[in-house]
């Protein structure tokens, strides 16, 4: 009996042969009669025609001889130990010691989770295995900003006296200042006598700089006859005004009005003398 295949059938069959001799779960089909016809970690057995691990490797768990141990299929063909298992502090990683038990545990002042830690405030850092504040906290002030120090009862990063995160940190009439961290008074404001003019002084009050003594910055600040000098914020007399006679000329006399007007015998204009004559404006008499 002829046994009648289609084409798609024995290609199928082709496909899977040249699968398993790639693979190197079978070696030929009459098996191997040299190291080349194995891969690259496995001998030809010559007496069973099969390739079989070379010494130091392994195709299954079962040549490590160790339940410490598996091997590694996919990369070296090694037996290698298992994840976290060890016969010394050699088999782990650095931070770790083997037990007793053979396991890989954290040496002291190391850890492999944050249970190992103080949970109210740390956590295991997986960089350097160390128990490290969470964000926010701390143990001492080298752990926070340096505008912050750590609250040794809190174990938490605070502002410093006078320094800032937010604008609501600080005084009502002060900013953040987002480069120093330091609360800044606003434009109109001040903090200190530093922040006014040499002509103002601040208001602890107000915080705002104010005029000293003897010093304006607004004409109501002046008597009547006044005005504020906006050059020298000094109160000055108004022109052909006085407060006393020293503010008008040699030929004037300030009167009870505040006005410098001409003495008896001088002019300021033709109205200050007799018909006929006119008043010379050098000596302010009347000619």
């Amino acid at each position: 009996m002829v046994l009648i295949m289609d084409r798609n059938s024995v290609m199928m069959i082709l496909f899977v042969g040249a699968a398993l001799l790639l693979s190197g779960c079978v070696s030929t089909p009459s098996g191997c009669t040299s190291d080349k016809q194995c891969q690259a970690y496995q001998l030809c057995n010559l007496t069973s025609k099969t390739c079989q691990a070379a010494p130091g490797y392994c195709s299954a768990d079962t040549e490590c001889n160790s339940t410490l141990m598996e091997c590694d299929k996919n990369k070296t063909h090694t037996c290698e130990y298992k994840s976290g298992r060890c016969i010394s502090d050699l088999n782990c990683d650095t931070w770790q010691v083997c037990s007793s038990d053979d396991y890989c545990e954290p040496s002291p002042g190391y850890c492999d989770n944050s249970a190992q830690c103080e949970q109210a405030y740390e956590y295991c850092n997986p960089a350097s295995n160390k128990c490290e504040p969470k964000p926010g906290f701390c143990n001492n002030d080298t752990e926070c900003e340096s505008w912050e120090k750590c609250d040794t009862l809190s174990k938490k990063c605070v502002l410093m006296s006078g320094r800032c995160d937010l604008n609501s940190d600080c005084a009502s009439y002060q900013q953040c200042d987002a480069k120093t961290h330091y609360c800044a008074a606003k434009s109109g404001f001040c903090d200190n006598d530093e922040d006014c003019e040499s002509w103002a002084k601040c208001d602890s009050t107000t915080s705002k700089c104010v005029a000293r003594q003897g010093y304006c910055d607004a004409d109501n600040q002046c008597n009547e006859w006044e005005y504020c000098s906006t050059s020298t914020y000094i109160c000055t007399v108004k022109k052909d005004k006085c407060g006393v006679n020293a503010d008008c000329g040699s030929w004037q006399t300030c009167t009870s009005n505040h006005d410098c007007k001409s003495k008896y015998g001088y002019c300021d204009s033709e109205t200050d003398c007799v018909s006929g004559e006119v008043c010379n404006e050098q000596t302010h008499l009347c000619q």
